[in-house]
């Protein structure tokens, strides 16, 4: 019985982490799709078909965007940080991978399906 005892407490305490980590927030990849409604250096707003998400963007957001490796690789060039903004615009339609971290949604990767066209230069 002392053995049974002490293997239950074993368990439940290798549990407690993972207890922990469920309620500080999700390691689990979630999903959300929609139109951009708002973006800055570190945040993108994204409306879906019921709801509204704004997911929190950094240095380890990934952005798949087309031509984006090409934009990322004279960016570099020119010695300039990678900025959200310059790959995902308002009306962007989007998916995006995220980890729900509790009173924030943290996004992994944000790939943009079809962009608003950008506005043509004036001469």
């Amino acid at each position: 019985m002392k053995r049974l005892m002490m293997l239950f407490v074993a368990v439940l305490l290798a549990a407690a982490p993972a207890f922990a980590q469920d309620k500080a927030g999700s390691s689990k990849t979630l999903s959300a799709s929609g139109k951009v409604s708002a973006v800055t250096a570190d945040s993108v707003k994204v409306k879906g078909k019921d709801a509204e998400w704004t997911f929190a963007v950094d240095k380890g957001t990934t952005v798949v965007a087309k031509g984006g490796s090409h934009k990322m690789a004279a960016m570099k060039e020119d010695k300039k940080p990678a900025i959200i903004t310059e790959f995902v615009s308002v009306g962007d339609e989007v998916a995006v991978k995220y980890h729900d971290m509790g009173a924030s949604k943290h996004a992994a990767t944000v790939t943009v399906r079809s962009a608003v066209p950008a506005p043509a230069k004036k001469k």
